[in-house]
């Protein structure tokens, strides 16, 4: 054999053992392990007894509406006199200021007002159910029917179990003389699932106002599921440490109208559908830092194949991107995404629209912003026909968008807590962060808490889970029990913490060595590379991000303001460039390396 061609395989087989090597380092050291846990037993509850009191909750029609006149008034006003009702003592005992009529503060006084306080937060409000005559529901929707140990109805996941559920702990407490050392919040917004502006977010306004800080704060999320995570078989408990960011954007395309029979070379309907196409034709970059960061903490029993895989994305980075995107839940944890969701055109079958309009729904990952996402979109889909709009008023930022929110300090006593709690409570149960790909009240909280948790303490399988917005929400009497114990040794356990506990997660980087998981945080937390930004985009409407909207601030101290209804803003006439210089800026805009697969192209 050749002496150099000799020489050559053995430098190759050299590099692949190091490869192999370093791969297999890796995967060994993949696995997070936050200490092992005892199982514990939870406070014995009557479980029926939870139910029948959260199906009477479930009666009351607590339906949000973007529109606040088609609210019920009545049903919120029902709903806290049925609370006062069950629980007389937590009224009594605690302080309660409504916010903006019918959004709950409760404060439960800790016996050392230095420490900052907890709270736990749920919501009132449900979505609409169909309770018409050939309604699917098993039971109807707002009937708090308890059967086959069941309570069926609207709310009973999201998250009227929740509330019952905290309110029967702090009951409980209160019967047993428990003092917390901290205070604790119960923070029940009502417009929850129509964004939290009046709710939750006016609340959080309210407490920072006061100068109030939270240490910890628990709000409806993930729960303990099976079947979740792929070549993981123990139930995991799912804690949501991130929350997606949220836009709607509108796709616009406005040509001249015209007679069907005579139809131009460009339609408002087949641009719309070709910027459509483009933008699912190519999706925002994918990141699978969260993905191994979850991943990482249930590695103990991923198969090794598995982990030799995630633990390895410079070598094996690809192929789990491609894995990734062809399952819809994973791929949600991995990139932005967008969904096409509203379309609307014409209105006559032999009549060219002039404007055909698509709403476009974007989830945005940690690191991505409102400005970077809408500048990947303009950049794809706009030019002389097509502009990309926000889908309510005038401004990015407002009470329907937002940017995404951080990750939470995971490296506190605070998680471990709940954590260990979490593996102690349902034993051969795991535990991991999760990124929430939909929005909860928890946002609002971020000025005024860097210990956001989204947890629900309930065991639910993927099929239970999409009974939530969906038909025969139901929740059992064993996760009522379950539910109301777990709170109730998290309130004591929580509201105990030492100032140390706060202190000592809160140094700088200077003060305090840097752990893999809040190496991991920063990480995930620095901006993902977006697309250059365009000066001027070709005939589109340019808009900048706002000042936050200011939300008025109302409690019994205060005169409530009067809730204002949505309303269509006007959009501003867009500027328009001659065909020369359309053609300059295409030429001087557009990377030929640039991520892009397809673009809009008019032929001539």
């Amino acid at each position: 054999m050749n002496p150099v061609l000799l020489i050559a395989i053995i430098v190759l087989a050299f590099v692949l053992l190091v490869i192999a090597g370093i791969a297999i380092i890796r995967a060994q050291q993949f696995t997070i392990n936050l200490g092992e846990t005892e199982a514990i037993d939870l406070p014995r509850i009557d479980g029926e007894q939870v139910a029948k009191h959260i199906g009477l909750a479930l009666e009351l029609r607590t339906i949000s509406h973007n529109d606040y006149s088609k609210t019920d008034q009545q049903a919120f006003i029902g709903l806290r006199h049925l609370l006062k009702t069950l629980y007389p003592m937590v009224f009594e005992r605690l302080t309660l200021e409504l916010i903006n009529d019918h959004a709950m503060l409760f404060t439960w006084q800790g016996s050392d007002p230095s420490l900052d306080a907890i709270a736990f937060a749920s919501h009132q409000d449900v979505v609409p159910a169909d309770e018409g005559p050939d309604s699917p529901w098993t039971y109807p929707p707002f009937s708090g029917t308890l059967a086959d140990g069941y309570v069926w109805g609207r709310g009973a996941l999201d998250t009227k179990g929740s509330l019952i559920g905290t309110l029967e702990a702090v009951n409980n407490l209160l019967r047993e003389g428990f003092e917390p050392l901290r205070t604790i919040y119960l923070v029940f917004g009502h417009d929850e699932e129509v964004s939290g502006t009046y709710g939750a977010k006016v609340i959080a306004e309210t407490l920072e106002s006061r100068g109030v800080r939270l240490a910890f704060l628990i709000d409806e999320g993930g729960a303990i599921s099976r079947d979740t995570i792929p070549g993981v078989k123990s139930p995991v408990g799912l804690i949501g440490v991130a929350e997606k960011g949220h836009v709607s954007l509108k796709i616009r395309a406005e040509v001249a109208p015209g007679h069907a029979a005579y139809p131009s070379k460009d339609t408002a309907i087949g641009a719309l559908s070709l910027a459509i196409a483009t933008l699912e034709a190519n999706p925002f970059p994918q990141t699978l830092d969260m993905l191994e960061f979850m991943m990482s903490f249930v590695g103990e029993e991923l198969p090794f194949t598995r982990r030799l895989v995630l633990a390895n994305p410079w070598l094996f980075g690809n192929a789990v991107k491609r894995a990734c995107s062809a399952d819809r839940n994973i791929n949600s944890i991995t990139r932005t995404t967008l969904s096409p969701t509203i379309i609307r055109a014409g209105n006559a079958e032999n009549v060219l629209p002039g404007v055909a309009e698509a709403i476009v729904n974007i989830r945005i990952m940690p690191g991505e912003t409102l400005s970077s996402v809408y500048e990947y979109v303009r950049d794809l889909v706009s030019d002389d026909i097509i502009s990309v709009l926000p889908a309510h008023g005038d401004q990015l930022i407002g009470n329907h968008s937002w940017d995404p929110v951080d990750i939470s300090d995971i490296d506190s006593p605070h998680f471990q807590v709940l954590y260990h709690l979490i593996r102690s409570t349902f034993p051969g149960a795991l535990a991991t962060p999760i990124l929430m790909p939909g929005a909860t009240d928890a946002r609002h909280y971020r000025n005024i808490c860097k210990r956001i948790f989204r947890f629900t303490p309930i065991m639910i399988d993927p099929e239970e889970t999409n009974r939530i917005h969906g038909i025969d929400e139901r929740l059992s009497f064993e996760n009522a029990a379950r539910m109301v114990g777990f709170y109730q040794i998290l309130m004591q356990r929580m509201s105990s913490l030492s100032a140390a506990a706060d202190q000592g997660f809160s140094q700088g980087p200077n003060e305090l060595d840097e752990s893999f998981e809040a190496e991991a945080i920063r990480e995930l937390n620095e901006a993902l590379p977006t697309r250059p930004v365009r000066e001027q985009p070709p005939a589109a409407q340019v808009f900048e991000p706002s000042e936050s909207f200011e939300s008025p601030i109302s409690s019994k101290a205060f005169d409530a303001p009067e809730w204002p209804s949505e309303t269509e803003s006007s959009t501003p006439t867009a500027e328009t460039l001659s065909q020369e210089e359309l053609d300059a800026l295409y030429e001087d805009d557009f990377d030929d390396n640039a991520p892009l697969q397809t673009k809009p192209i008019k032929k001539d």
